[in-house]
């Protein structure tokens, strides 16, 4: 059987199109509450299909000292929490039970928007005893997420940036990123921006299923 009619005969009344987890799973943190982990059964419930939420919060800081010898950075900011790009692999997915939401569904339907975030970036870059070395973007969740699209939160951080030439590293997987494309090639010509793009697949059907809020289709 081709490829695509596998992907037609799959229930379309069950299946939630461009969301990588299917349901909420259990937070930890939380002792008592409702989840539904097995959608298998014949007689369960079908749920409609969850809209995204923006959350605005109001966190006091913004760039974050890493840690750990498992990522490659030592500092990074990230302008939203929770992700719409919804990769199920996303090791993310844990820190947002801290928020008190589950890493299934929640963690790609309710995104928390910081839009303090580029007065913060601010004044820590301000800061006297603030060495440049570079920060990351996007190393919890993907600086140019749909929410991007609305709130350009990210760009005015690098605005903020290109400013104190701060230098700044970038990871994302959405065409959106070529928005920005004049204040990065300024930062590119200061030499303090290194960019890189993370492309799941080539197959348009498979990404149209998995990670269709991704918009990879400028950059392919």
């Amino acid at each position: 059987m081709k490829e695509n009619e596998e992907h037609e005969n799959e229930p379309v009344d069950t299946y939630k199109y461009g969301r990588g987890a299917q349901f909420n799973t259990k937070n930890k943190f939380i002792k008592n509450e409702s989840t539904r982990e097995h959608i298998e059964g014949i007689d369960e419930r079908i749920e409609a299909d969850v809209k995204t939420q923006y959350i605005e919060v109001f966190p006091k800081t913004i760039v974050n000292k890493v840690e750990s010898p498992d990522v490659g950075m030592m500092y990074s900011m990230n302008p939203y929490q929770g992700c719409e790009h919804g990769c199920i692999y996303c090791y993310a997915r844990n820190s947002f039970e801290y928020w008190g939401y589950s890493a299934g569904l929640d963690f790609e339907t309710k995104i928390l928007v910081k839009k303090n975030a580029p007065d913060l970036l601010r004044k820590f870059l301000m800061h006297p005893k603030w060495e440049p070395v570079p920060i990351m973007l996007s190393g919890n969740t993907d600086c140019y997420q749909p929410a991007e699209q609305k709130f350009r939160i990210t760009r005015k951080l690098l605005e903020v940036c290109n400013e104190f030439n701060q230098p700044v590293g970038i990871l994302t997987k959405n065409a959106w990123i070529l928005k920005d494309k004049d204040v990065l090639q300024e930062m590119a010509k200061k030499k303090i921006l290194s960019a890189m793009v993370s492309i799941t697949s080539f197959d348009a059907l498979l990404l149209s299923y998995d990670q269709r809020n991704a918009c990879y289709g400028q950059i392919l």
